[in-house]
């Protein structure tokens, strides 16, 4: 059983993060499942971690070790030690938010480094882990204020791929998290995150989520004319009629 779960919230809102929303769920139903679980949450924005100065000290003179002695030291021993690792964080940008990449950036020591060999990258990651970690499963949650998931994700996707390889983690994408901010939708939203809830009993029993509940946790919650709607009525109400000039171009 995966009694030892760690869990990264990469939001810079933190605990009131929309994407921590759908992991809670999840974590509702893992414990409901794996009541001996124990969970390690991790909040990103209150770490004081240092960016990666791409040294490759951690791939040479140091292999395994990185030379930056702050936090990250200790969240590679909870890497190791973690049977179920879940990364928690929005899409902001196409991207992940910039303390998150800071955080991802600083597991490279975890890694071998990539020397060269030409690899087909359909189905590979260019980098295998340094220490024996094929036991251990990945999860990837993640909610954008998009109206669908398919594009939106494809590059943060393909930076997952190339790190972990494809098929080595399994990625929960929720579209539409700005509904989780609108109180008139709490019944649908309540509705929305028993999907999670039920993945999260997968999860507590070690097995691996079943494509047709990923896809269903992915559906969007509203048709994509009522998202029009609501989005363009929040945007007038809060743009000003004479909005700032153009920057100073010099």
């Amino acid at each position: 059983m995966n009694n030892e779960v760690l869990v990264v919230n990469g939001s810079p809102k933190g605990p009131k993060s929309n994407t921590m929303q759908m992991t809670n769920a999840v974590l509702k139903g893992l414990k409901e499942t794996n009541p001996e679980a124990e969970i390690e949450l991790l909040t990103v924005k209150d770490m004081d971690i240092k960016p990666c100065m791409g040294c490759m000290s951690c791939w040479g003179k140091t292999a395994g070790q990185c030379v930056i002695n702050d936090v990250m030291q200790d969240v590679h021993v909870k890497f190791m030690n973690a049977d179920v690792i879940i990364y928690s964080f929005p899409l902001y940008f196409f991207g992940m938010p910039g303390p998150m990449k800071t955080f991802v950036d600083r597991i490279m020591p975890l890694m071998e480094t990539y020397k060269g060999k030409v690899r087909d990258i359909g189905d590979d990651a260019f980098h295998e882990f340094r220490y024996d970690m094929g036991d251990k499963k990945y999860y990837v949650i993640s909610s954008c204020g998009y109206g669908r998931t398919y594009e939106i994700y494809d590059a943060l996707i393909k930076e997952f791929n190339f790190i972990y390889g494809k098929g080595r983690y399994q990625a929960l994408l929720c579209p539409q998290s700005e509904m989780f901010a609108i109180p008139p939708m709490v019944n649908q939203i309540n509705e929305y995150l028993k999907r999670y809830t039920e993945i999260g009993k997968v999860m507590g029993k070690g097995e691996d989520i079943p494509q047709d509940m990923i896809d269903y946790a992915s559906q969007p919650m509203i048709p994509q004319r009522a998202l029009e709607k609501l989005m363009n009525n929040y945007w007038d109400a809060v743009t000003p009629e004479n909005p700032l000039p153009a920057p100073n171009l010099r």
